[in-house]
């Protein structure tokens, strides 16, 4: 779902991703926005330039736009 103008950087996008597999040595990288993060079930830990973080289920996180990361499920 997408609603606003890129030119402007207003607006927002949604997506869900379902994962039952790490990334191993791959990274992803946004450089439109923020990534607002929320797990289902099951610890997410997310290596980014700035370190390790460990997210559990009802915890969100904001990955700042252009923060590289990967995750391990």
């Amino acid at each position: 779902m997408g609603a606003g103008e890129p030119t402007l950087k207003q607006g927002i996008s949604i997506y869900a991703y379902s994962a039952n597999a790490s990334m191993g040595k791959s990274a992803f990288y946004n450089s439109d926005g923020d990534f607002l993060i929320v797990p289902h079930a099951g610890i997410m830990h997310i290596r980014t330039l700035n370190g390790l973080l460990t997210v559990r289920p009802k915890e969100i996180l904001v990955i700042p736009r252009g923060i590289k990361f990967s995750v391990d499920v």
